[in-house]
């Protein structure tokens, strides 16, 4: 008997430590029908952004978003990319109340406000209240001593605001919170020069844990090694560089120029900071992208450490997402009665993605061009204009108006639409060919331009 208790015991314990449900719930006002999720970085290199939990608002505002959390994590609370920041911890319920903007949306999304969000439960240990606290000092301290620090260089208002951050948690022992502080203060002698650069690695980096879920070393890997290979060249030169990516294509000769760096020994962590790095050169106009892809995919096909080869397989889908030739993603709609379909459903025509919001300036003069463009090319091509207006309603007067005799759809309020096509601006354009593959991304706005583009795809 006591065999079996402790076996089972055995078997529960990876369930303890390594999925925990976490709830967050709570009332969102002026948001009724609207989706409200949970996001978060898959890893901190590639940034890709995943769905921990959602929820639909009810129309007394209220939801309910439940989801397996292993790691306190920083993560995104999400309403029609209107978001605010939010940490979580596996196996807590957090319950809050949101202010939400709708008007917000009609906004682009870089002009977006983020979400406002209060605690219904106040707990001043809790993580939040925590690092709120934290980062209101900091604030202030950065406002009042930022020529001190940076341009005079005075350690001595670093060392003291160091002391009275010590004083205001002295009884603060989560583990989380203090590597926060600790590469928070560690980005100030960073950016304020207050310490050379292997004295900061010496520190904060080399024989260190790697923190991937720490929101502030995060920030302080990025920024210290940002353009590293480029700007290193005592480790490879510019020119050696190029030939590797370029024609050799073997990220090996990189991982034995970093070891030649005191503070990069550890063969995990240098691979670490290539992958940062491989990141960056994808940017760069110098280097070929099929090299840094393809030495990617070595990394991930070779790595020992599960997070790299994650982090491998994220950058290679990044840098692969709505390239040209490869499938457009498959989107469920309604239209304009209020039908269901697919794109899949749409066969035989290249098909003009147009996602557009009824009401923007020069919108009406832009869909006077494209009319005219279908009335040339419309036995050859199928126009779907994709409204992500908050209610399908609003695009009733454009159809209404007779002038635009094509397919029109409503995105039924579902944010993965902006996810799926990287949805930054609007309006957007997208040609789809005959087959499904992405053919331009974005398109050309209306005009010969656009004419052009089409002509590539009609048979």
């Amino acid at each position: 008997m006591r065999k079996l208790l402790l076996f089972i015991w055995i078997l529960i314990i990876p369930i303890f430590f390594f999925a925990q449900k976490t709830t967050v719930s709570g009332i969102v006002a002026n948001a009724e029908n609207q989706v409200i999720r949970i996001l978060a970085f898959d890893d901190f290199i590639s940034e890709k952004i995943i769905i921990l939990g959602k929820s639909s608002i009810s129309g007394d505002g209220s939801f309910l978003i439940e989801f397996e959390l292993k790691d306190t994590i920083h993560a995104y609370l999400d309403i029609n990319y209107q978001r605010s920041d939010i940490f979580l911890e596996p196996g807590k319920s957090y319950s809050i109340e949101v202010k939400y903007s709708p008007a917000n949306q009609l906004e682009s999304y870089y002009d977006r406000q983020g979400l406002v969000f209060a605690f219904r439960d106040v707990d001043p240990e809790d993580l939040n209240q925590l690092i709120w606290r934290f980062n209101e000092m900091y604030n202030t301290f950065i406002i009042e001593n930022f020529n001190h620090i940076v341009n005079l260089h005075d350690k001595s208002r670093v060392t003291k605001f160091r002391e009275e951050i010590k004083t205001e948690f002295h009884s603060v022992e989560h583990p989380y919170f203090m590597n926060y502080v600790k590469y928070k203060m560690a980005d100030v002698e960073q950016f304020a020069r207050l310490k050379g650069k292997t004295v900061l690695a010496n520190e904060y980096l080399d024989k260190q844990a790697v923190l991937y879920n720490n929101v502030e070393y995060a920030f302080f890997f990025k920024q210290f090694f940002q353009k590293y290979l480029i700007t290193s060249s005592q480790v490879i030169n510019v020119s050696d560089l190029i030939i590797v990516v370029n024609d050799k294509q073997d990220y090996r000769i990189i991982m034995d120029s970093l070891s030649s760096v005191p503070y990069l020994q550890d063969e995990n962590f240098r691979e670490l900071v290539l992958l940062y790095a491989l990141k960056g050169l994808h940017s760069n106009g110098t280097f070929k992208k099929a090299g840094i892809m393809e030495m990617l995919n070595d990394i991930r096909l070779n790595t020992r450490d599960p997070e790299h080869r994650k982090i491998a397989a994220n950058l290679l889908e990044k840098f692969s997402k709505l390239s040209i030739g490869l499938p457009s993603p498959d989107l469920n709609l309604a239209d304009e009665d209020g039908a269901n379909f697919t794109l899949k459903d749409i066969k035989g025509k290249p098909i003009l993605l147009t996602f557009f919001r009824s009401k923007q300036p020069g919108l009406t003069a832009e869909f006077d061009q494209l009319a005219e463009l279908y009335r040339v090319y419309k036995s050859g091509l199928e126009i779907i204009s994709i409204s992500m207006d908050p209610s399908a309603a609003d695009m009733q007067s454009l159809i209404r108006s007779g002038k635009y005799p094509w397919k029109f759809a409503h995105f039924q309020n579902n944010p993965e639409v902006y996810d799926l096509y990287n949805i930054k601006y609007l309006p957007l354009y997208v040609l789809i060919d005959v087959e499904g593959n992405i053919n331009a991304y974005p398109a050309p706005s209306p005009g010969d331009e656009l004419e052009r583009v089409v002509m590539r795809v009609i048979h």
